[in-house]
């Protein structure tokens, strides 16, 4: 069986969450290949996860995504719309290129998180599409402008023979495609061994704090006086004895977020599904005003099992875990990794007609 993963280059996340089905696909079968169409910055993320020489990369795809006003995780609303204008004078050169490439790869499925014009050069060839995700450009874009200006993202998503829509989105998506399922989550594997070892390497309670680069603090925080264990990823400075720094291409975020007591991160889907595949209470950074963050925040909050929190709040560690020691959300039993079946459905639809 072979497949194609198309994976939007905004951000990490969309690539981290497609490594364990990719790895669940490839462990099936020696005879199964994955082509991966994005960018450079995340393939190069995704070989750093993934080892298999199945799996060959194509740097050629990209999107528009979120453009941002600078320093902030606002959206830039009149830059946004000049490059979905510009981007969308592309799409026929896109679609065509993919034509060609998906004519000489003949994958069994095309899988899309959440690239919506590669399903358009999908369907031109009659080949089966897969799409998903929690959220779509579609839907993004509806929060700041008219139809006309989304309208040709939501018609190739229609276009899907399957969608698949994570835990934590909006219903409005089940209208996005006639043959949806909701489904749960997804988690990169943790190595117990790992785990072990960092829950040993201190006395002290344990803190992960992962924040990537959406945070632009200029002073550190110090936080000597806090009787907790930090490990800290980039974006961020802590500073004290007890505070370990890790490596910027650290890619075992699950074995950290397992091994620690508290969770502080940036509020993107792959990391609040492996928080909660975890089972751990967490502080989370609210980026911008989007949909995605909304519903984010609308679900875990009501769910009391995540305090959202915007970057100035940031200063106070201590407060922090305090406000996360508060929370009495427990119910994390109805959340599940959905890896398996994922890969289950992409193998039926993979199937002769």
């Amino acid at each position: 069986m072979k497949t194609v993963f198309y994976i939007t280059n905004h951000g990490f996340g969309h690539a981290s969450r497609n490594v364990p089905i990719i790895e669940n696909l490839l462990d099936a079968s020696s005879e199964n290949a994955v082509a991966v169409k994005s960018d450079e910055r995340i393939c190069s993320f995704l070989k750093r996860n993934l080892s298999s020489s199945r799996v060959s990369y194509y740097t050629d795809c990209h999107e528009v995504g979120l453009v941002l006003k600078e320093g902030t995780a606002i959206p830039d609303e009149t830059a946004l719309l000049d490059a979905i204008n510009t981007d969308k004078e592309q799409w026929p050169s896109y679609i065509e290129r993919e034509k060609v490439f998906l004519s000489s790869f003949v994958p069994d499925v095309v899988i899309c998180d959440v690239m919506a014009w590669p399903i358009r050069a999908a369907r031109d060839l009659k080949m089966k599409t897969l799409v998903i995700g929690n959220f779509t450009w579609s839907e993004m874009y509806r929060s700041f402008y008219r139809p006309e200006v989304y309208e040709h993202y939501l018609a190739c998503y229609r276009l899907a023979d399957k969608a698949l829509w994570y835990e934590i989105h909006s219903p409005e998506l089940h209208s996005y495609c006639s043959n949806y399922e909701c489904i749960s989550l997804v988690s990169r594997s943790h190595n117990d061994e790992i785990i072990a070892d960092i829950r040993s390497s201190s006395p002290l309670p344990k803190v992960f704090v992962s924040l990537g680069a959406s945070v632009d603090l200029s002073s550190p925080i110090d936080v000597s006086s806090l009787p907790y264990t930090f490990f800290v990823t980039r974006g961020i400075t802590l500073t004290g004895d007890n505070v370990v720094h890790l490596p910027m291409d650290m890619i075992n975020t699950p074995d950290y977020i397992r091994a620690c007591d508290y969770v502080i991160a940036k509020g993107g889907w792959s990391t609040v599904a492996e928080i909660l595949l975890a089972g751990k209470k967490s502080a989370l950074l609210v980026r911008g005003d989007n949909i995605e963050d909304q519903i984010t925040s609308q679900f875990l909050t009501s769910r009391a099992q995540a305090v959202m929190i915007h970057e100035e709040e940031l200063s106070d560690i201590g407060e922090l875990i305090s406000r996360i020691d508060s929370l009495n959300g427990s119910d994390f039993d109805i959340y599940h990794d959905d890896t398996a079946y994922i890969c289950g459905i992409i193998k039926t639809m993979a199937l002769p007609s």
